[in-house]
C-alpha cells in the first residue's frame, strides 16, 4: 500500500497499488482490430500521411531530393526535419504494406499505453485516491476522441506517438528524472517546432536541467544527419524545412484556431501577424497562472505536482488551437478530456455532466457519415472543433482551480 498525504493537517489517504485495466486494453484492442479490418476489406488501408514519412526516409538516406517532393497525392509534401525521417527508415526498409500494419500497430498500442498512463498519474497525483471504475472511464474517453483516432489511424500521423512521449516526459519530470525527460520533449520539438512553447513552464518552474538537456538535444539532432551527408547538405536541407514550414503555414487552411475563429467572425481588418498577438494574449494568463500556482504552493511537493500536470496538460491542448495543423492534432486534448470524466464520476455533478457531453459532441461529432458531407464541412468551416476545443480547456482549468478553492482533493 502506497500512502499519500493530500493537504496539510489532513490524515493520510491510502492508495491501493497500481492495477492494469484489463477490461480496457481489450475493449480498446477489439476497436482497434476492427478498424484495421474494415479498412482493408474497403481498401482504404493506405496511411497517406505515413507514406510521407516512408518516402522521406528512403529518399534521404539514398540521396534523393526531401523538400518540395510530392510523396503522395493532396498535401503529401514532407514536411518535418531530416532527423525525423532518419526515425523512420527502420521501417523503410520493409515493404510498404508490412510497414504500414506495423505503424498501425504502432499508434494503436500507444493509444492504450498513452490513456493508461494518464490515469493513473491523474489518479495518483491529482485524485488521492482510486477511482472507481477505471475500465469505464477509459472507455469513455476512448470514445470521446473516436473521430480523430480514426482519421489518426487512416492516415498514419505521428500525433498519438507525440502524446505518448510527451505523457512519458511529463511522468519522468513528476519522479524527477530530468534526463529523459528532456530526450522525450527534444524528439518531439525537432519533429513538430512549435511544441518549444513547452519549455515555457519549464523554465518557469526553473527546471533548468530539463531545458539545457532539451536544447542540446535538439541541437544534436540538427547535427546528427551531417554525419551521414556532410554539413554543407544538411546546413542545405534545414534551411529547405525551414521555407516549408513557412510555406505550409501560411498556405494550409485551418479553420480551428481561435485566430481564424475570430478573423472568419468578426467583421474588422486584422494585421498578417494576429496570430502572434493572439498567441501573446493567451500565453500571459496562462504564465499568470504558473506563477500562481508557484506562490500558493512553493512548499507543498503534492501541490506543485498537481498544479504542473494540469500546466503541462493545459498547454499541450491549447497548442492546435494556436498553430494551423490537422484536426487529428486536437488528440492532444486527451488529457484534458479525461481528467474532465474522472473529476465529474467522482462529482456526480448533472449540470457538468450535460454540459461536457454537449461540448464533446461538438469536439468529436464532426463526421461526414454522421453529418453527411454538406453539413460536416460547415461545421467544419465554422470551426466548431477549435471552439469546443478551448471551451473543453476552460472547463478543466475551472474544474481544477475551484476544486481547489473549495479545498476538495482533484
Amino acid at each position: 500500500m502506497i500512502f499519500l498525504c493530500t493537504f496539510e493537517n489532513q490524515p493520510p489517504i491510502m492508495l491501493p497499488k497500481k492495477t492494469i485495466p484489463y477490461k480496457f486494453i481489450l475493449f480498446a484492442t477489439i476497436i482497434l482490430i476492427a478498424d484495421f479490418v474494415i479498412e482493408n476489406i474497403n481498401h482504404k488501408f493506405q496511411l497517406s500521411d505515413f507514406k510521407v514519412y516512408y518516402e522521406a526516409a528512403r529518399a534521404l538516406t539514398s540521396g534523393k531530393q526531401l523538400y518540395g517532393v510530392a510523396f503522395t497525392l493532396g498535401s503529401g509534401y514532407y514536411k518535418y526535419s531530416p532527423f525525423t525521417a532518419l526515425l523512420f527508415y527502420p521501417l523503410s526498409l520493409l515493404p510498404y504494406y508490412a510497414a504500414c500494419v506495423l505503424d498501425f500497430a504502432l499508434i494503436s498500442a500507444s493509444i492504450i499505453i498513452t490513456t493508461v498512463i494518464l490515469f493513473n498519474l491523474f489518479n495518483k497525483h491529482l485524485f488521492g485516491s482510486e477511482t472507481k471504475f477505471p475500465n469505464l472511464l477509459l472507455s469513455i474517453a476512448l470514445i470521446c476522441i473516436a473521430t480523430h483516432l480514426v482519421r489518426e489511424l487512416e492516415l498514419g500521423n505521428v500525433n498519438i506517438l507525440m502524446l505518448l512521449v510527451l505523457c512519458m516526459a511529463l511522468r519522468f519530470i513528476l519522479q524527477n528524472k530530468m534526463a529523459p525527460a528532456g530526450l522525450f520533449i527534444a524528439l518531439v520539438i525537432i519533429t513538430k517546432p512549435f511544441f518549444i512553447l513547452l519549455l515555457i513552464p519549464l523554465i518557469m518552474r526553473r527546471y533548468f536541467k530539463t531545458v539545457i538537456i532539451t536544447c542540446t538535444l535538439v541541437a544534436a539532432f540538427i547535427l546528427l544527419p551531417a554525419l551521414f551527408l556532410g554539413f554543407s547538405k544538411d546546413w542545405g536541407l534545414h534551411k529547405e524545412w525551414i521555407n516549408t514550414m513557412l510555406i505550409h503555414a501560411d498556405a494550409f487552411p485551418s479553420p480551428n484556431t481561435i485566430e481564424a475563429v475570430i478573423r472568419n467572425n468578426v467583421n474588422v481588418p486584422f494585421t498578417s501577424n494576429f496570430q502572434y498577438i493572439v498567441m501573446i494574449i493567451l500565453l500571459i494568463p496562462y504564465c499568470l497562472f504558473i506563477s500562481r500556482n508557484i506562490k500558493t504552493s512553493r512548499s507543498n511537493e503534492n501541490e506543485n505536482s498537481k498544479n504542473f500536470i494540469m500546466e503541462w496538460i493545459t498547454l499541450l491542448a491549447i497548442m492546435p488551437s494556436l498553430f494551423k495543423t490537422d484536426t487529428e492534432h486536437f488528440l492532444m486534448t486527451l488529457p484534458i478530456i479525461l481528467y474532465i470524466i474522472m473529476y465529474l464520476f467522482s462529482r456526480k455533478n448533472i449540470p457538468l455532466t450535460l454540459l461536457f457531453i454537449a461540448l464533446i459532441l461538438l469536439y468529436t461529432g464532426n463526421s461526414s457519415d454522421l453529418l453527411g458531407k454538406e453539413l460536416s464541412l460547415k461545421a467544419y468551416s465554422l470551426g466548431i472543433l477549435g471552439i469546443s476545443n478551448v471551451l473543453l480547456i476552460i472547463m478543466a482549468v475551472y474544474l481544477f482551480v475551484t476544486s481547489k478553492h473549495k479545498n476538495i482533493v482533484t
